[in-house]
């Protein structure tokens, strides 16, 4: 099943009630789901009554809370700010911060001179372009281009391309593509999908059973996500993009509602 259409909060809540006897996972991407979209990264944080939300389904005992980013695990989980124990990954889940371990694959930080020789070179070729803006993560750079003109952002691509498409072509790195953004990541076969059940073996290990997944994103590197969940769970994609989640609600705005009203007294616990 695969929404068309934008589904009601009461719909989805309704969704989750029915499995309330099994312990509930309940993973979310950050930029775009959670928090609507800035154009500088630095500017978004998530809002006290989104935060106050997803603490208090983390305090559930039954429940288990995490935020799968393209942000470093760190500054996902510093701009979140949430009370008690959740799960932070990060780099489209390659780096994992549990409430009981860590987790990072093999040899993420093998490329990191080149990387950053790469991004030095990219930050450069792309000054020049109003509203392009270079985002060094240390293990991954990432072009964005929402707040370019579509000349800025035309030129400010070719520049990127030009500089990038060699280690591409050699499979040193890989391309990942978001809302506005071009990212490119050492070419590990690891990703948001990866990370949602690496979360789920950990918090069965945590809770002793099996929880109910739920996942919930906006970006195309959240489909993969979207697959490791599959029909075991409940997904919910955000905005009008063609997506195989089950539900779709339009904005962060609804996503709020969501959380509050899940995290209400006579919600599924």
């Amino acid at each position: 099943m695969t929404a068309s259409t934008f589904s009601s909060v009461e719909q989805i809540v309704a969704a989750i009630t029915a499995v309330r006897e099994h312990p509930v996972l309940l993973l979310t991407d950050f930029d775009g789901t959670l928090c609507e979209f800035k154009d500088a990264p630095d500017a978004v944080i998530l809002s006290p009554p989104r935060r106050l939300a997803l603490s208090a389904l983390a305090a559930r005992p039954t429940w288990s809370v995490g935020i799968v980013s393209g942000r470093r695990a760190a500054d996902v989980r510093q701009r979140a700010g949430l009370s008690g124990s959740a799960y932070y990954a990060g780099l489209h889940g390659m780096e994992i911060d549990g409430p009981d371990k860590q987790f990072q694959v093999p040899d993420l930080g093998a490329l990191h001179d080149e990387i950053q020789r790469l991004g030095n070179a990219l930050a450069d070729a792309t000054a020049s372009f109003p509203g392009a803006l270079l985002e060094n993560k240390d293990l991954s750079v990432a072009l964005h281009v929402r707040a370019a003109s579509p000349r800025d952002r035309q030129h400010a691509e070719r520049s990127f391309w030009t500089l990038a498409r060699p280690m591409i072509e050699a499979g040193t790195l890989r391309l990942q593509r978001g809302e506005c953004v071009f990212e490119l990541l050492p070419n590990i076969a690891w990703d948001k999908g990866d990370a949602v059940r690496w979360i789920e073996a950990d918090a069965r290990h945590r809770h002793g059973a099996a929880a109910f997944p739920i996942y919930l994103g906006d970006d195309r590197t959240d489909e993969h996500a979207f697959d490791a969940v599959g029909d075991r769970g409940l997904t919910v994609v955000v905005g009008s993009r063609p997506s195989r989640a089950q539900y779709r609600l339009p904005d962060p705005a609804a996503i709020e509602r969501l959380l509050t009203r899940l995290a209400t007294p006579h919600a599924p616990h």
